[in-house]
């Protein structure tokens, strides 16, 4: 389920022990960034995460950083991994126009690493600031930029994910 990073800190905060244990395997953190108006005259705030046919813009990135848990949803029968994408069959909906309707997936290996591969989408997906080869796995390692698009976001395994909430919460 797809969040607001503030939930997530107040429940880490109660009970730790128990939200840690209740983790997914990995997690995709978007950070919104404001910016200067553009020449449309619309932010980018407003513009990010909008609807293909822009007729209203959802609520997600208005301001607070947003998590995405990486899980197979049930309903989606891809079975090679677990997919990225603009439409809402995918198990990570990322609704932005440069968000290709099926981007890319993610493939957890059975030592428990990420792998991603771009689905060979319009606009490419990076990791690291690297262009993936369409239908190549590449790597993903705890704290890694990936961008879909435009969108970019951070990936953390569990285990660094809850370090990062620790560290928002100080000493």
């Amino acid at each position: 389920m797809v969040e607001f990073l503030s939930l997530h800190i107040g429940r880490f905060q109660r009970e730790r022990a128990e939200y840690e244990r209740t983790l997914p395997p990995a997690v995709l953190v978007f950070t919104p960034t404001p910016s200067p108006v553009g020449a449309d005259g619309e932010d980018d705030e407003a513009r990010h995460f909008r609807t293909v046919t822009h007729v209203s813009t959802p609520m997600l990135g208005v301001g607070e950083p947003i998590v995405f848990p990486v899980v197979k949803n049930q309903e989606n029968a891809f079975g090679r991994g677990i997919t990225v994408g603009r439409t809402g069959n995918n198990d990570v909906v990322l609704d932005d126009g440069t968000v290709s309707r099926f981007h890319a997936w993610f493939q957890r290996e059975t030592d428990g690493r990420f792998t991603l591969t771009d689905a060979g989408s319009k606009n490419g997906s990076f990791v690291g600031g690297v262009r993936l080869t369409p239908r190549r796995p590449s790597p993903v390692s705890d704290g890694t930029r990936l961008r879909f698009g435009q969108v970019e976001v951070t990936f953390y395994l569990a285990s660094g994910f809850a370090k990062v909430l620790a560290r928002r919460l100080g000493p």
